[in-house]
């Protein structure tokens, strides 16, 4: 609870200072307020998409590249269109050049999205991870503890979910899905596998052994799957 009301602090703190920075431009506080709140949408794609980017298993600075400027560009259309609204109640106030200047927006984005990457990351230190997982399994709830996976398998329609003492468990969720849900101790490594950095017993370039069961690479995850078990292994020792 205390990570989101931080987080939450962070955004509404956000807002007023791209706040300040419209009124910099002789915007009232109503207008800045409407603009700056016009942002967030940019400012939270950015947040959300860069570091996918720069876990890009290939062409890394192209993925990087792309999404800050689709960035650049939804923020400067949110800005202009905000702007346009407001001047229906102030028709002298013109769109300043400099929300026009592509380097500006991309040091406005930088200097939120760094921010609130940094702060994220100290919370994801200082908070404990969640304990349990809660799901759908043959029409029955099932609350599991993240330890007990070893790893997750897309198959066909269904994924299953393998435990250390060997039971599965069926369910409907999506791998995409359970990627996004799991802690950082959980790796994909092929389009069809997760694994548990934590129940990895042996490694290698190829692939790895996970609760007796050998899986490999896809040539797509590979490398930074690969880092990702590299990383998890130094940290535990």
């Amino acid at each position: 609870m205390m990570r989101y009301l931080v987080l939450f602090g962070y955004w509404m703190a956000a807002v007023l200072l791209l706040a300040a920075v419209c009124m910099s431009f002789d915007y009232g506080a109503g207008r800045s307020l409407f603009i700056a709140t016009s942002m967030l949408p940019a400012v939270l794609c950015a947040q959300l998409f860069v570091p996918q980017a720069l876990s890009a298993p290939r062409r890394r600075a192209v993925a990087v590249a792309g999404v800050c400027g689709g960035a650049v560009v939804v923020l400067w259309t949110s800005m202009l269109l905000a702007s346009c609204c407001t001047q229906l109640v102030h028709p002298s106030s013109d769109f300043p050049p400099l929300f026009s200047n592509p380097i500006f927006l991309l040091i406005l984005l930088v200097a939120f999205v760094v921010p609130g990457h940094l702060l994220m990351a100290w919370l994801r230190r200082r908070q404990p991870a969640e304990r349990n997982v809660r799901f759908i399994s043959e029409r029955r709830r099932v609350t599991l503890p993240l330890e007990a996976i070893v790893r997750i398998e897309s198959n066909d329609s269904e994924v299953l979910i393998h435990t250390a003492e060997g039971a599965v468990y069926r369910t409907r969720t999506r791998i995409s899905q359970w990627e996004r849900l799991l802690d950082e101790r959980f790796v994909r490594i092929h389009r069809a596998w997760i694994v548990n950095a934590d129940c990895v017993t042996e490694l290698s370039p190829q692939g790895v052994t996970a609760g007796g069961v050998s899986l490999e690479f896809s040539r797509k995850y590979r490398d930074g799957a690969l880092a990702a078990l590299e990383r998890r292994r130094a940290e535990r020792k």
